[in-house]
């Protein structure tokens, strides 16, 4: 350890100054001593490095080989002593020279100090090493120094201050949203989707160990959610911003497919007997997809138009369109339009049950079969039209394979005169009233009762009425920013007809009015018919010529029998989807004359018309009352 008390060892001697005037004679000799020490050490390491050299064999490719004397002569590179004054110095005195510091204070040494002060130098290739290091050291010292600590401190800080910031956001919005569930009323019926949204389940063992009861309570808490429709509004409103998509950049979903163009199929499992062969309302709609006809029995009476020009053929014009969630939206006539598209079907399970029904009736009971088409039937564009079929050709079809004894009423060709009135609604799936009274008028003729004028019917309007199109959309901006008018006729003698409303197992309910309105009307315009579809409703008129009606409908159905109040003594109104009683013994207790089936082509040629064969079997033999008539008694 070093003696602090000690003087340091003197500077080395300045560039031609005698070095004897520096370092006296006897440090001199003390220094050579410890100089030859220093040689003897520094040959036996030589000794052993060329020994390791020689027992490892050639040295590494990556690092050149030094020999001991080569490391001898290597400068050091820390601090060079001047040449020209220290040449002859043996390699100790140069080491002590760089190496040590000399005191300003004094000019000459004590050579008894001397020789305790100046350290003993270290091997030759030690003085290398220590060289090597000392330079890197200095390399080190050179480059600016990282503020490692001072960033990481920052990163920190910042990372804790938007941890804090993310939490006093959060806590407070989840806070609200639980209140907001909690504590406001939930939603039981939603407008904009025309239905009843869930219930709270019931709760039962096996409810709650199948999973049933918890699935259904996660359902409920979804489907309820307090202001669901208004909500709903705010994120179609969102999302409208960002416009229209033109049909170059459209992407069909749902279950728009492009269609092939093939004829429909003619196929049933009950096909007519030879002695009862189809009836056609006119001559235009005896022809076949595949096959001409050139006789055709034709009824007494025809529900053919006296004209068969379009007035405008939508289907032959270019239009802007796109297509949401499965319903092509399109701008016509400076309107949005949404439409739901056709692909066929065979029609089989409605032509058995119309043909079975036939088989079980008497002849007396009239029967007549009246499909209304989709709006794309008419409205489609041509740049469009491979997203659809033809759906008169599907009519004709299944007009074809119907018994004789049951009329076949073509309202295609006559809806195609009006194209551009208000026959369908734009908002909405169903058809609009006067659509509705075309239609009617065609069936009264072809039944052979009275029919008013429109002339003689009371028009009201609900404004700014959008239909079940903005939720089949998806909620479609541009349709739910394009409201419509909705006109309904109120026949003269309203006031003479008693309305009688009965639940779906026909016992009598009530009497009410058969115009009415449900809800919002610019949201349930179309409920204005009776309210609804889950019922049997039966219109008592003024009229006395024997005439009962029962109208086999879906909801299209709905919108006819207000302008049929001045043609039939009775009018019964039921849903082929929600019917109980057996539709056999209905008809004959009741002493039905006519029987009329209305929908739309979905119904016809989809899913609904399987529900046609079970009302001709279900709860069979049971009796028939009018609970009205009871209750008179």
């Amino acid at each position: 350890m070093e003696n602090k008390h000690q003087e340091p060892f003197p500077a080395p001697a300045e560039q031609g100054q005698p070095i004897e005037e520096t370092v006296p004679r006897e440090a001199a000799e003390d220094t050579a001593e410890v100089s030859a020490e220093a040689a003897d050490a520094a040959q036996e390491t030589a000794e052993v490095s060329e020994a390791s050299e020689t027992s490892e064999g050639v040295s590494s490719d990556k690092q050149p080989v030094v020999t001991t004397e080569e490391r001898a002569k290597m400068p050091d590179k820390k601090q060079a002593v001047p040449s020209a004054s220290v040449e002859n110095l043996p390699p100790e005195v140069t080491w002590a020279a760089a190496h040590v510091k000399p005191s300003a204070a004094h000019k000459t040494v004590n050579p008894a100090a001397s020789r305790s002060t100046v350290p003993t130098p270290p091997p030759a290739h030690a003085t290398v090493k220590a060289a090597e290091v000392s330079h890197q050291m200095d390399d080190h010292e050179k480059r600016p120094a990282k503020k490692k600590r001072y960033n990481t401190y920052k990163r920190s800080t910042v990372r804790q201050f938007s941890s804090l910031i993310s939490l006093l956001i959060m806590v407070p919005v989840f806070a609200l949203i639980v209140l907001f569930n909690w504590f406001f009323p939930r939603s039981q019926e939603s407008m904009i989707e025309k239905r009843k949204l869930a219930e709270f389940p019931t709760f039962s063992a096996e409810s709650y160990f199948s999973g049933a009861f918890t699935a259904g309570i996660n359902h409920w808490f979804t489907d309820t959610a307090p202001y669901r429709d208004n909500f709903k509004n705010a994120g179609n409103g969102f999302k409208g911003l960002f416009g229209i998509t033109t049909s170059d950049s459209v992407n069909f979903v749902g279950d728009v497919k492009k269609v092939p163009k093939k004829a429909p199929q003619k196929t049933t499992s009950k096909a007519p007997t030879e002695e009862s062969k189809p009836v056609q309302t006119s001559e235009s709609s005896a022809v076949s997809p595949q096959t001409s006809r050139t006789e055709s029995s034709v009824p007494q009476e025809s529900s053919q138009p006296e004209t068969s020009t379009p007035a405008r053929d939508y289907r032959k014009e270019d239009a802007e369109y796109t297509v949401e969630n499965g319903v092509v939206v399109v701008y016509q006539d400076g309107h949005y339009r949404g439409l739901e598209m056709f692909g066929g079907g065979s029609g089989n399970a409605y032509v058995d049950a119309l043909n079975d029904l036939r088989d079980r009736l008497d002849d007396s009971v009239k029967m007549y079969s009246m499909i209304a088409p989709l709006a794309s039937e008419y409205y489609t564009p041509s740049n469009c039209e491979e997203y659809t079929v033809n759906q008169k050709e599907y009519f004709d079809d299944l007009a074809s394979r119907l018994h004789s004894g049951i009329t076949s009423v073509d309202i295609d060709s006559v809806l195609a005169q009006h194209t551009t009135e208000p026959i369908y609604c734009r908002t909405d799936h169903h058809w609009m009233p006067l659509g509705a009274y075309y239609a009617t008028q065609t069936f009264a003729k072809a039944a052979g009762v009275d029919f008013k004028e429109l002339s003689t019917f009371q028009p009201k309007t609900i404004e700014g009425f959008v239909g079940t199109m903005y939720a089949f959309s998806g909620g479609d901006i541009n349709i739910k920013n394009d409201p419509e008018d909705f006109t309904y006729y109120v026949p003269d003698n309203y006031e003479q007809c008693r309305t009688d409303y009965y639940d779906t197992a026909f016992n009598y309910t009530g009497s009410g009015y058969f115009f009415q309105g449900v809800g919002d009307p610019q949201t349930n315009a179309y409920l204005t018919f009776f309210g609804g579809d889950e019922q049997i409703v039966k219109v008592h008129t003024n009229v006395q010529n024997g005439r009962r009606l029962v109208i086999i409908k879906d909801s299209y159905g709905n919108a006819e029998p207000g302008f049929l109040m001045n043609s039939f003594e009775d009018i019964y109104i039921v849903d082929m989807r929600y019917f109980q009683p057996n539709l056999v013994d209905f008809i004959q207790q009741l002493g039905i004359t006519d029987v009329l089936f209305t929908m739309v082509t979905y119904s016809a040629f989809g899913d609904n018309s399987y529900n046609l064969p079970e009302l001709l079997t279900q709860n069979a033999g049971l009796t028939i009352v009018d609970g009205y008539h009871a209750d008179e008694s």
